[in-house]
């Protein structure tokens, strides 16, 4: 097996050739953050949260996406980087309902990372919602407000359970994720899998509890498995 050897924070590392900055941190027990990353996915480099210093880079790298090099030198505690990832989350929290549905239900991975990284109160504007609510599904509710447009939903159905249902629509300030062609959950083609609720880490879309009723008898559970 061919191999590349940099060193990450110091320390020397060796890791097989095609691993990712991110695979050979997290081999070696570096922790780097991220919210649109998913070992089960595909990375894209999204939300740039898991951005590190590489020697002789102009700019700071996404790990999740930036192959390892041999030689390669990389800083993922620098001020500079810490710096970076404290703004990232200030502007995806400023739009953010907090507590969001997650946060009240488990853990919101969003705003855990904003306690991680003492991200302080809210010091800019958050965009103006009608209501970015969709309940139309009876076993997922849709909150566009909780959205950082990570992807990991589109891409688990995409790549996990291959429905193809959700993509973005608009742009710039107006993106959000849309099932089909832009219809409300409940009436998309979404088979009520689960999945995308699964892989969501903020409250964007969570399962809704499902009452399973049969004469003189009623169960609560919290699945969306059909």
């Amino acid at each position: 097996m061919n191999t590349v050897t940099l060193t990450i924070d110091g320390q020397r590392l060796d890791v097989p050739s095609g691993s990712t900055i991110f695979d050979a941190a997290t081999a070696a027990g570096i922790a780097i953050p991220v919210l649109c990353h998913d070992p089960r996915l595909r990375p894209v480099g999204v939300c740039r949260v898991c951005a590190v210093e590489v020697r002789g880079a102009r700019t700071l790298q996404a790990a999740c996406v930036r192959p390892a090099e041999d030689g390669m030198e990389v800083n993922t505690k620098g001020e500079t980087v810490v710096r970076a990832r404290r703004m990232l989350v200030e502007l995806l929290l400023s739009d953010h309902p907090s507590p969001c549905a997650r946060e009240s239900s488990g853990g919101c991975e969003l705003e855990q990372l904003g306690r991680d990284l003492a991200v302080p109160a809210a010091r800019l504007l958050s965009r103006k919602w009608h209501d970015g609510r969709d309940e139309s599904s009876p076993v997922i509710a849709v909150d566009h407000r909780a959205c950082i447009l990570c992807d990991r939903c589109i891409r688990a159905c995409d790549e996990i359970q291959s429905n193809h249902v959700i993509g973005r629509a608009g742009k710039g300030f107006d993106a959000r994720i849309a099932f089909d062609l832009g219809q409300p959950m409940g009436t998309s083609s979404c088979v009520s899998c689960g999945e995308c609720a699964a892989v969501c880490p903020t409250g964007a879309l969570i399962d809704k509890p499902v009452t399973a009723v049969q004469p003189g008898i009623e169960h609560h559970v919290d699945s969306v498995c059909p």
